[in-house]
């Protein structure tokens, strides 16, 4: 025994509760004693287990929740970081109304992002003439380009 390393037990490592097998001792039980004791092991056992499914299904119901803010907020951002310079208006960062909330306040929560909305879609029409402008600049460069009688290379052109 002096050459042979310690077995998982004896090293102080946490046996594998799914693998676990019944030692040869209790395949025939002795007395009593011994049927209990395995019995409020197991139960312990199921308990801790189930303590620790409880705590799992805690901790992914937070990271649900976590998850679903988390991805508005980076749209949010990300469509801010998209519209163009002439129709940035700042958006205020609304608290989430709390559960108890009267009905008047809800009602002032919906009056204000009615005129938030309707400030946002004045701004991008007054921006509309000059996304116009752009977009006819644009599709007459494209047309002159194509009038041009130019030997393009071949790994530019388009097959057809």
């Amino acid at each position: 025994m002096a050459g042979r390393s310690p077995s998982p037990s004896q090293a102080g490592a946490t046996p594998n509760r799914l693998k676990r097998k019944a030692p040869a001792s209790s395949a025939v039980p002795s007395s009593s004693t011994s049927l209990g004791a395995d019995q409020a092991a197991d139960e312990e056992d199921i308990e801790e287990l189930e303590r620790e499914v409880a705590d799992l299904g805690r901790r992914i119901l937070e990271h649900r929740r976590d998850a679903a803010a988390r991805f508005i907020d980076a749209t949010v951002s990300r469509l801010v970081a998209l519209r163009p310079p002439a129709c940035l208006v700042e958006v205020p960062v609304e608290a989430q109304p709390a559960v108890g909330t009267s009905h008047a306040e809800a009602e002032q929560n919906i009056t204000e992002k009615l005129k938030l909305f309707k400030s946002k879609t004045e701004a991008n029409i007054s921006a509309m003439p000059k996304v116009l402008e752009r977009m006819n600049e644009c599709v007459a460069r494209m047309e002159k380009v194509e009038q041009l009688n130019l030997n393009i290379h071949p790994v530019f052109q388009r097959r057809r």
